[in-house]
């Protein structure tokens, strides 16, 4: 079952490429005046994949960790069942998203949407960094897995217990759509075909690790490291995000005394800079929180979910 996971997950990265080469797509567009086509490289592109597989790989594998546990081996089968229509809508929503993005550039300008697709990006990391510190304490990833698992098997209908782990992939895989989209633009794409190709490489070897051989991955050590890795990403979407509105004219752009990084998103206007220093601020915000509650006493209010 693993492998039908990674083939599906395999034709997921195809199907976004084939969407991130179609000519009048979002890859095809020419780079925005100012910005280089090259801000974004093999790492975050190999970042994206390997996070966002590794999240689902350990949704689908504590569920059915549990089941098995829990004496209900046996239907397991309805938890890969829900994975692989979970990846299948994530193709469709690609494709899609391909297509909306291309008419919205021909009738807006590609920078506008490269600038609302970066700052969607941002805002998605942003809120999977949030849910991903609620859940960096062992207790706290059991508790979330062992309610959503429970409530499944105690509605009597396998049908739950599927949707359960369609969701956490179709979620996974609409997110990973969403942060290619929002690098496409600035990315070489055979940078982008090199990070795919060894982000799907590892998270192959992870997948039999955790799923076959049963290997235990450190959660909070992954959760707090995917926290950061995601930091990163979101800093920087927020950057190339509002310079491409700066670009598209919809933007003041006030000379700021802040050097110019395509590493980082850093360019020197007052409007990329002061949210980028609140983003700054809020991450010292919450390392100072979890420094000063390392019992684990200090808990943020409940997300949404996943």
């Amino acid at each position: 079952m693993p492998s039908v996971l990674f083939r599906l997950r395999l034709a997921l990265v195809v199907a976004t490429l084939v969407a991130l080469a179609t000519p009048g797509g979002v890859a095809s567009a020419a780079p925005p005046q100012d910005v280089s086509a090259s801000n974004y490289g093999v790492g975050e592109a190999f970042i994206i994949m390997l996070r966002e597989g590794v999240e689902g790989l350990l949704v689908i594998g504590a569920l059915v960790a549990f089941l098995r546990r829990s004496g209900n081996a046996r239907r397991q089968g309805w938890v890969w069942g829900g994975a692989a229509v979970g990846l299948s809508l994530s193709i469709g929503l690609a494709l899609l998203l391909q297509q909306g993005f291309s008419r919205a550039e021909g009738a807006l300008g590609s920078e506008l949407v490269e600038g609302v697709v970066g700052l969607t990006a941002a805002a998605m990391l942003f809120y999977v960094s949030y849910w991903l510190h609620t859940k960096s304490r062992l207790g706290a990833w059991q508790s979330y897995i062992r309610q959503r698992s429970t409530a499944a098997l105690a509605g009597g209908s396998m049908v739950s217990l599927a949707l359960v782990a369609g969701l956490a992939v179709f979620r996974e895989g609409a997110e990973t759509t969403v942060f290619y989209l929002g690098i496409a633009p600035s990315i070489a794409f055979g940078d982008l075909v090199v990070g795919l190709g060894l982000g799907l490489a590892c998270l192959a070897a992870v997948g039999v690790a955790v799923l076959v051989v049963g290997v235990r991955l450190p959660l909070r050590p992954f959760f707090l490291a995917s926290s950061a890795l995601i930091y990163y990403l979101g800093f920087k979407f927020v950057g190339t995000g509002l310079h491409s509105l700066q670009v598209a004219g919809l933007l003041r752009a006030t000379p700021a005394p802040v050097p110019t990084s395509d590493t980082l998103g850093l360019y020197p206007t007052w409007e990329t800079a002061i949210p980028q220093l609140l983003l700054v601020a809020i991450a010292l915000a919450v390392v100072w929180l979890s420094l000063r509650h390392p019992s684990g006493r200090y808990t943020p209010p409940a997300s949404a979910g996943t």
